[in-house]
This record gives structure tokens, sequence and C-alpha cells, in this order.
């Protein structure tokens, strides 16, 4: 029963990188570079997802050479991941060279400690499975190569990995320096998705460790093996849902990184001039707000700007302008009856959930919660005064 439910979790996995891979390839208006990592990360989580097939499915009794043979290409998960988190955060498509071919030292250490275990026939490999027909000497062979490849694979997979958050994390941090609103320019799904499949593997290196000590929990399995379905379905959603983000970015202000250009006299006026904007002018209210259009309005460059926000106020552009949204919001909660997410784009917020992270951010609680508490206050207030 445990190895249908696994071969069903794989089967649905494989199932929905087909179809990914069917939507990149027949799709138009991303970056080739783009599409072509995404297609390499998929085709690598194939690999992995048709090696579990392999064996759950006791497929590997009609093909055992085929056993073990998904370490190689397994190995290119990590860096494709990486590649294609690059491209989407690069403005202009970047080249591939110098460190980059460090991405085939994986794959060839896979193939060295992989070489032992390929050696042996079918025959003796088959012979493995049952502990009264398995040779020692093979079998130490095969606890090797099993130990060996996932240790590569984990070490090679999570320091790309942790390169493609930190990009992402990097991007998210220019975005909010120049937009209003980031949802469709952020990437917070990459992010979500390579914490879930860095946690799944880990999880997975666990279950091998287990098996090699003999010990296996069904439910453990299972559940790991629909969670990696999960998975990389929403990696391929998400990744052909992707917008093409713009070939071309408004240019970093790097104001930390040097000394203040602007007096603070200056500052001071700069910042009451974009506070007035925004307060008199409303400007808080235009989902599409950004920092050019920003500049463009009140006649202050965008350097000055974002050093005024740096240096002056302390905050970037994306909280400045939803600090704002979240004050006025909090005086149509208290004084209108509107649903919050009437109230959320009439203040500039694209959804009721970025609403209500920025409103708790900036207020200290949900909206629902300080809607009960001003009605809470008025009601007293009222009683009082009737009093």
């Amino acid at each position: 029963m445990t190895d249908t439910f696994l071969t069903m979790a794989y089967a649905i996995a494989a199932g929905s990188i087909g179809f990914a891979l069917a939507m990149a390839v027949t799709h138009r208006g991303q970056r080739r570079d783009r599409t072509v990592f995404f297609c390499m990360a998929l085709l690598a989580l194939l690999a992995h997802v048709l090696g579990q097939l392999l064996v759950v499915s006791d497929a590997y009794r009609l093909a055992p050479h085929l056993v073990g043979a998904e370490f190689v290409f397994k190995m290119l998960l990590g860096p494709s991941v990486y590649f294609f988190a690059r491209a989407l955060v690069s403005t202009e498509k970047p080249g591939f060279g110098g460190r980059d071919w460090m991405v085939l030292l994986g794959p060839v250490l896979a193939i060295l400690v992989t070489v032992p275990f390929a050696s042996l026939s079918a025959e003796e490999k088959l012979a493995l499975v049952d502990p009264a027909t398995r040779n020692p000497d093979h079998f130490r062979i095969a606890v090797f190569t099993c130990t060996a490849s996932l240790v590569l694979f984990l070490s090679v997979t999570a320091a790309y990995l942790v390169t493609a958050l930190r990009l992402q994390m990097r991007h998210r941090q220019r975005m909010m320096e120049q937009f209003a609103n980031i949802e469709r320019r952020s990437l917070d799904w990459l992010r979500m998705i390579l914490l879930v499949f860095a946690g799944a593997w880990l999880f997975f290196a666990i279950k091998q460790v287990l098996w090699l000590t003999g010990t296996s929990f069904p439910v453990f399995n299972i559940l790991l093996a629909f969670t990696e379905a999960l998975a990389i379905a929403a990696f391929g959603f998400l990744g052909v849902r992707q917008p093409d983000l713009p070939s071309r970015a408004e240019p970093r202000a790097e104001v930390a990184a040097r000394r203040p250009i602007l007096t603070d006299q200056r500052m001071s006026r700069t910042a009451a001039k974009l506070k007035q904007a925004l307060q008199t002018d409303q400007l808080y209210a235009d989902s599409t707000l950004s920092l050019r259009t920003l500049s463009d309005i009140t006649g202050v460059t965008k350097n000055h700007i974002s050093e005024t926000l740096s240096q002056h106020l302390g905050i970037n552009f994306f909280d400045f302008v939803n600090l704002h949204r979240a004050d006025e919001a909090k005086r149509l909660l208290s004084e209108t009856e509107r649903n919050t997410l009437e109230i959320a784009l009439e203040v500039g917020f694209n959804s009721r959930s970025t609403f209500n992270a920025a409103f708790k951010k900036h207020v200290g609680a949900p909206p629902s919660q300080y809607r009960a508490e001003a009605r809470s206050a008025r009601s007293k207030g009222l009683e009082n005064a009737a009093h």
C-alpha cells in the first residue's frame, strides 16, 4: 500500500513537470535565458522524480541498470535553480563564464562516485534487494554510492540554493526602493518554493539515513513524497506564470554606502515635500506609484528622494508609501463600514493579503482587530459622554 501511494505522488510530480515543460517551451514573452534555465531545473527535478518512481514502482526489476543513473542529473538541480533566479533578477541577460563552469563539477564528482555501483551487472544489482542473495561486497558498494551521492547532492544543492535565496532577497530590497507595490516583481513565490525544497530534501536525507539503518516509517515517506509533489507542481505552475520582469529597471541609488550629499536642512525640506505630496495629493492611492513617478511629480531627483528616505527618515520607498496608506486605512476602518478589501484597493494596495501584512507591520495589529478595538473605544467614549 505504501508503494502505491508513493507511486501516485511521484507520478503526479512527473505529470506536473511534463505539463510545465510543455507550457514553458510554447510560451512566448519570456527572455530566452530565463526559459532555458527554468526548463533545466524542471528536467533535473524530472530526473529525481523518475529515479524515485523507478524504485517505488518496482520498475527497477525491468531496468536495473538505470538505478542510480539519476544522481548525475540531479547534481544540476541546484545550479539550474540558481541560474534561473539570476536570470529573473538580472535586468540584462547575464553572460555565462568564469565560475559558472563550476556547475560541471557536481556531475563529474557524481559520475566518479557512482562508477563502482554502475559497474555491477544487472543480476548483481537485483540480488542486492534480498538480504538472502546479496553479496556483502556489492552491498557495501551500494551503501557507499548512496551515502556519497546523497552528501554530494545536499552539499552542492544547498550552496546554490542559499546563493539563489540571497539573490532574491537583494532583488526584493531593490524593488522596495523603487515601487510601492511589489507583488509581481519581488519573486516571493520563488523564495517560498526554495525553502520548501530545502526542507523536503533535508527530510529526504533523513529518510535515506533511516533506510541505511534498516528503519522505515511509511507515513513519513508518503508525506514527504506528496510534499515534494506539491512543491514541484507549485514551482512549475508559478514559474510558467511568472511575468517577464522589465529588461531595464531603475538604477539603484547607493545612498547607504557613501556619505550624504544633502544637508540635514535640505533633507528635512525634501521630506516635508514628499509627505505633502502623499498626504495632500493622495499619491499613495495610486497602485502603480513608483520612485520615478514621485520624482516627476515633486521635481526632486530619484537619488535625492532615496537619500532623504534612507538617511533622514530611515525608511525605504515601499514602506514610506505604505505607511501613509495604513494611516488612511485606519481612518476608513474607524469611520466607515466598508469591507477590508474595498479599503485596501482604495488606499492603493492590490490585494487583501498585502494590505493585511503592511497594515499589521505599521499599525501593530491586523485590520480586523484594529476596527474592533476602534469600535469598542468609540462605544466606550459614547457611554462615558452619556453618563
